[in-house]
């Protein structure tokens, strides 16, 4: 399908929603004037936008911003595109958070979303697929709801770029300086104006709008100072893998993250495993000193995002969930747990302070089956999950406890 210069963005937006309302997995091609545009989708929900052109600097970018201090992986693990799998790892291993990772996708798709508007002609195509899904992958992504406002900001920065009759020029040339520019004594013109960089930089070094740092670039053009060339893609971190190597049954889950001892553990022995997802040592410490002598074993998460691929490999017969944490919002993964197949019967209780009306009915809308307040008292604790566990629910039966819920 073609689209217009003057439709692309709003076409774009509308298809998106239609692939979200659909829960559709599988990525979306736009072809702009012979180079591709990938948005891989996984049930409704971006994961990663990628560009033919100058991808890698795209990702660097988004880390300057976002994630300055972190060393990113170069070795892909089960997941493509690998920009995506190094964001995976890097939550998995607690050195970023799901804030900084989304940030990054934002980042890469609006300027993905800019240069996209100022194309000529974009071919649109649809090609649905499996993809390969992780323990939390719909955590790793986003949702048309967080898709809008970075579709907006690209619109917003195209409008400003057209008012300033820039069309014909695209953020991605690389300003670099003429025999007479190069007399001039300046370090941060020397600096950034020698045609390693492309203008999407120079805008993010002095941290003014694309648009406006352009516009004084024209200037200095129009003097003889300043020519604008194009430039290559930097080298990639890793060989990208073929397409072919991330179609994968719906099932299929990822391999699991390394162990963090500080943050799991599980206690032998042979009672009913509770998992204990809290990210306090003190709370799951108690929790433990009550659970223990009653016979349940536990398994302890203080990082829900590190923890997940071992809530797959125990499987847990409960499941005590924190309703606040750092990294993670204890409604989502309630929801996210009851709507993954092997912990769609698994009793979730939530354990919070936070004990009133309000929290108990978002915490039944997102699935779980109960909810005690923090710190509990040990008997009622303890009697709360033996209802729970009893053959009698175990076969699918109804405990007493949940109308408290309502």
């Amino acid at each position: 399908m073609k689209i217009s210069p003057t439709e692309i963005l709003p076409q774009l937006k509308a298809e998106l929603e239609r692939l979200s309302q659909q829960k559709a997995t599988g990525i979306l091609w736009l072809q702009q004037g012979g180079i591709p545009l990938k948005i891989y989708l996984l049930s409704g929900r971006l994961q990663y936008v990628t560009d033919g052109e100058h991808r890698m600097r795209r990702w660097k970018r988004a880390l300057f911003q976002h994630c300055q201090g972190w060393t990113a992986p170069t070795q892909i693990l089960n997941s493509q595109p690998w920009e995506y799998d190094f964001l995976y790892q890097g939550i998995s291993k607690s050195k970023l958070t799901l804030d900084q990772a989304k940030q990054v996708i934002s980042a890469v798709a609006e300027e993905c979303w800019h240069e996209l508007a100022l194309a000529q002609d974009v071919e649109m195509d649809w090609r649905p697929g499996d993809r390969l899904k992780s323990t939390f992958s719909y955590f790793l992504s986003l949702s048309i709801g967080e898709i809008h406002p970075d579709l907006r900001k690209a619109e917003e920065m195209h409008q400003a770029w057209h008012q300033a009759k820039l069309d014909q020029y695209r953020p991605s040339l690389s300003p670099l300086l003429t025999a007479k520019g190069a007399g001039l004594n300046n370090a941060a013109i020397q600096k950034y104006l020698n045609g390693q960089f492309t203008i999407w930089d120079v805008a993010l070094q002095l941290k003014q709008p694309i648009s406006k740092v352009m516009q004084a670039l024209l200037v200095w053009r129009e003097k003889g100072l300043l020519e604008f060339k194009t430039i290559t893609d930097l080298p990639a971190p890793v060989e990208e893998m073929e397409e072919q190597a991330v179609v994968a049954p719906a099932e299929v889950t990822a391999a699991p993250t390394p162990q963090t001892p500080q943050s799991i553990s599980v206690a032998s022995g042979s009672g009913k495993l509770v998992a204990c997802i809290d990210d306090s040592p003190i709370v799951v410490h108690n929790l433990k000193t009550i659970l223990e002598p009653a016979g349940f074993r536990i398994l302890s998460i203080q990082e829900p995002m590190a923890g997940f691929a071992q809530l797959i490999e125990h499987k847990p017969d409960l499941i005590l969930l924190d309703l606040n944490m750092p990294n993670a919002n204890g409604y989502s993964i309630c929801k996210f747990l009851r709507e993954t197949p092997v912990f769609g019967k698994t009793p979730i209780i939530i354990l919070t302070a936070q004990d009133n009306v309000i929290d108990r009915t978002r915490a039944k809308l997102a699935g779980a089956n109960d909810f005690i307040s923090k710190p509990p008292e040990p008997q009622a604790l303890i009697k709360l999950l033996r209802t729970y566990l009893s053959p009698v629910n175990s076969e699918g039966g109804s405990p007493s406890l949940i109308p408290q819920m309502a």
